[in-house]
């Protein structure tokens, strides 16, 4: 753990997140460090404090990621303003169970259809409900 008591994994950017050189030369891992989320980790923390996206070419799959950038701009920007916290700040609780997921649906079903009846079926304070 740091110095503030959160817990922090072993492999970082001071170790090269543990990068396997022998798994990489074998292609047994094309990046040499084991996991996803590990991968992860190591594409974020290596790019640096800050990235310029002025050049990024986003594609319809992206707007999730500029939409959420956008957001925490304008939340952090209100915060430095005006003191107002964020939204969910005050109910933490609303995150505890929040997780990505996914679902098939069959050929020539409608994505927008088959995506509102999931979630419709989901569990959640956020049932039924399209944000953005």
């Amino acid at each position: 753990s740091d110095w503030m008591g959160r817990f922090r994994v072993t492999a970082n950017q001071g170790n090269d997140w543990l990068m396997d050189r022998e798994a990489q030369s074998r292609n047994t891992i094309f990046s040499g460090i084991d996991s996803i989320y590990l991968q992860d980790q190591a594409v974020t923390e290596s790019m640096g404090p800050i990235t310029d996206h002025t050049m990024e070419h986003l594609g319809p799959g992206d707007l999730m990621v500029a939409r959420t950038r956008r957001r925490l701009l304008r939340e952090a920007r209100a915060f430095q303003e005006t003191g107002h916290a964020p939204p969910g700040i005050d109910q933490p609780e609303l995150y505890l169970n929040a997780r990505g997921g996914h679902f098939v649906s069959g050929p020539g079903v409608d994505w927008e259809r088959a995506y509102d009846e999931q979630l419709r079926s989901a569990e959640g304070p956020a049932k039924g409900r399209r944000g953005g």
